[in-house]
């Protein structure tokens, strides 16, 4: 059996690739009027909050991947929460920088795997070229902000509560050795991306899906290089976005084992009613969590929340494991 060439319907993968657009432009355009942009800075940050609780169901509500890590997946969050505790109070700015880092690396993951679930459908082997070149793609335009003195700014333009004013100084202290690895990774840059164009002109089978996401990266983080909030805006969302988009598809693989989310994908109608109680539950605990519990409450859940969902995703979403690879990749072409 041959897979199509595309993850879904074509027009689908389409608005998938571009949905970083018009986020950016909406960015770009609020950025004259600092409440408009204060309104889809939180519109962003509330859609990636609300996205990583959405990897718990596929471990709790899913035996058979319950089953395959079980004593970690019940372990785990009791780790987690002490461990946040703990790192909050004793060095709150290594927790800051630390899930900084792990939320870039993991966000980078994400559009590489979307490369690789193309990649897999048209059978080539571009996995490691892919994967440094997404990286130092993202590099780029983090460099040249770092390089120009501009963190402080922008951190102020996209919002300062959503970053420690420490970590802002950290970065703007790192000017002259941004400066000095600027040329060298837009040297690596240039080259990957050459060597990428090479890999795809040798393959025997084209796939558009794949050369559109692709350029579609490298336009978001060329976007970035010149306007970095409008390129935030359009990094953060689409993220979140393509994230509900894979969970939508893996549901349905659900259909083939038993329990909560097998029921879901095997009733008609049921993963509407899914998401949508999953909107109703989510968007209640972003309520309580930053209205209604004390701050250091909040703190600690959503870094436990979202350190389980990076965590957890990295077990997930493998595509060497046959049953991912049959509900997002297809077969081999």
């Amino acid at each position: 059996m041959t897979a199509s060439r595309w993850i879904g319907r074509p027009a689908g993968d389409v608005a998938l690739s571009l949905c970083w657009l018009p986020l950016a432009f909406a960015g770009h355009l609020a950025e004259g009027t600092p409440r408009v942009l204060d309104v889809l800075v939180a519109a962003v940050m509330f859609l990636s909050f609300a996205h990583q609780p959405l990897t718990l169901p596929f471990v709790y509500a899913s035996p058979w991947r319950l089953a395959s890590h079980r004593r970690l997946f019940l372990l785990s969050p009791v780790v987690v929460v002490l461990a946040v505790s703990i790192f909050t109070s004793v060095s709150p700015l290594l927790v800051v920088v630390v899930g900084g880092l792990w939320n870039a690396e993991h966000t980078l993951m994400q559009r590489y795997g979307i490369m690789r679930i193309y990649g897999r459908r048209a059978g080539d082997n571009q996995a490691r070229t892919e994967k440094l070149m997404v990286f130092m793609w993202f590099a780029i335009p983090l460099g040249f902000v770092v390089a120009r003195h501009d963190v402080a700014g922008i951190v102020t333009q996209f919002g300062a509560q959503t970053v420690s004013g420490d970590a802002t100084k950290i970065l703007s202290g790192l000017s002259i050795e941004a400066t000095i690895a600027l040329p060298l990774i837009v040297f690596a840059s240039v080259y990957l991306a050459a060597r990428w164009v090479a890999g795809e002109a040798r393959s025997a089978t084209a796939n558009p899906g794949k050369w559109l996401y692709v350029a579609s990266t490298g336009a978001l983080f060329a976007v970035a290089l010149v306007d970095p909030v409008a390129g935030l805006v359009g990094f953060v969302g689409s993220h979140s976005i393509e994230y509900l988009v894979i969970v939508n598809r893996s549901i349905a693989g659900e259909a083939r084992h038993t329990g909560p989310l097998g029921d879901v994908a095997r009733r008609p109608g049921g993963r509407i009613r899914f998401f949508s109680a999953y909107a109703a539950l989510v968007s209640a605990l972003f309520f309580v969590l930053y209205y209604l519990v004390p701050s250091r409450v909040l703190l600690v859940v959503v870094l436990s929340i979202g350190a389980l969902h990076f965590f957890y995703d990295s077990f997930i979403w493998k595509l060497r494991k046959p049953e991912v690879a049959a509900s997002l990749a297809g077969a081999t072409a």
